[in-house]
C-alpha cells in the first residue's frame, strides 16, 4: 500500500512538473514573436494557382495582425478553405517556427455558364467566379436558362445557382453529354462550338423542344504566299431525343459546305486577310432534311 501510494504521489508530481514545463514553454512561445506567422507556403496541382494573398484573406491572416502559429486552428483554416467557389479541396499544417502550409486544388472549368456574367462550371457541375482569379478561358457557353442567382425552383425543375451546391439537373445532364459527344467526333477540325443551348430542351410544348448550337467553322487560305482566314459561324437547331443522329448528318453536310467554300474562295478575285460571314441557321429537327436560312 505505501509503495502504491508512492509511486501514485510521484507519478503525480511528476505529471505536475510536466504539465507546468508545458505551460511555461507555450506562454513562452505566445509571447515569442518569432511564433506569429509570416510565411505562408502553397502547393497543388498548378503553381500558385491562387494568390497567396487571396490565401491570407481566406485564412484571416495580413501583415498588420499578427497571429501566432501555435494556437491557430488548422481545421477553421481547413473549413475557410474549402468555404471557397475556387476551392475544390485543401489541407493545411504547421511548420514551426512560423510557417503556414497549404495544399489544395481549385476547380478546373469545362464550360461557362451563359445565364450568369463571370461564372464557370466544372466537370461535377460545381459554379465559380473567373475573373480576376483566372485568366480569361475559351471555353463553350452552356445556357440552361435557370432562375436568377440563388432563386428557387422554377416550374420546369431548374433552381438558381449556388456557391458550393453542384448543379443537379436535366438540363445540365444534357448539356454536357452533348459536349462530351462533339469532343469525342472525329468531324470536329477546324470546328468550334461557341454555345450549346438547352433551355428549351424540355419545354412543355413538343413543338418548342429543341437543342439550339452556336458553331464556328475556320478555314485557311493561302494567297500569294499569305495566309488568309476566314470565319463561318452556324446556328443548328436539334431534336433533343435525336441530337447524336442529326449532328452525324450536319458534319456529312458540313464535308459538302467546306468543299463549296473553299471553290468560292478559290475563284475570288480579291480576298481579305480576314472575314468574317454572316451566319447560317442549318435546321436539322426534320429527319432526312435540313433547311439551310443565310442571315444578314
Amino acid at each position: 500500500m505505501f509503495c502504491l501510494i508512492g509511486s501514485t504521489c510521484l507519478t503525480l508530481a511528476v505529471s505536475l512538473s510536466c504539465y507546468t514545463v508545458w505551460m511555461k514553454a507555450k506562454r513562452a512561445r505566445l509571447q515569442d514573436s518569432s511564433y506569429n506567422i509570416s510565411v505562408l507556403i502553397q502547393t497543388g496541382p498548378e503553381k500558385e494557382a491562387l494568390k497567396t494573398a487571396y490565401l491570407a484573406e481566406l485564412l484571416g491572416l495580413s501583415v498588420d495582425k499578427n497571429v501566432n502559429l501555435a494556437v491557430f486552428d488548422l481545421d477553421v483554416a481547413k473549413q475557410r478553405l474549402n468555404a471557397s467557389p475556387l476551392i475544390s479541396s485543401a489541407e493545411v499544417r504547421k511548420i514551426f517556427p512560423n510557417i503556414l502550409y497549404i495544399d489544395y486544388s481549385v476547380r478546373k472549368p469545362v464550360s461557362w455558364l451563359g445565364d450568369y456574367q463571370n461564372i464557370a462550371l466544372d466537370q461535377e457541375g460545381y459554379l465559380f467566379p473567373v475573373y480576376p482569379f483566372f485568366s480569361p478561358k475559351e471555353l463553350p457557353v452552356i445556357y440552361l436558362g435557370l432562375p436568377p442567382f440563388g432563386a428557387d425552383q422554377d416550374s420546369l425543375g431548374r433552381k438558381g445557382g449556388l456557391w458550393q451546391t453542384p448543379l443537379q439537373n436535366r438540363y445540365l445532364y444534357l448539356a454536357f453529354e452533348i459536349l462530351q459527344f462533339l469532343e469525342g467526333s472525329l468531324w470536329k477540325e477546324g470546328f468550334r462550338i461557341q454555345r450549346i443551348d438547352v433551355s428549351n430542351a424540355f419545354a412543355p410544348s413538343l413543338g418548342q423542344r429543341e437543342i439550339v448550337l452556336f458553331t464556328e467553322e475556320e478555314l485557311s487560305v493561302v494567297r500569294e504566299g499569305k495566309s488568309l482566314r476566314f470565319l463561318f459561324p452556324k446556328i443548328l437547331r436539334l431534336s433533343p431525343k435525336e441530337y447524336a443522329q442529326q449532328m452525324n448528318n450536319f458534319f456529312a453536310l458540313q464535308k459538302n459546305m467546306k468543299e463549296d467554300y473553299l471553290k468560292q474562295l478559290s475563284s475570288a478575285d480579291e480576298l481579305p486577310s480576314f472575314e468574317r460571314f454572316a451566319p447560317r441557321i442549318i435546321d436539322l429537327r426534320i429527319p432526312h432534311l435540313a433547311f439551310v436560312e443565310n442571315q444578314s
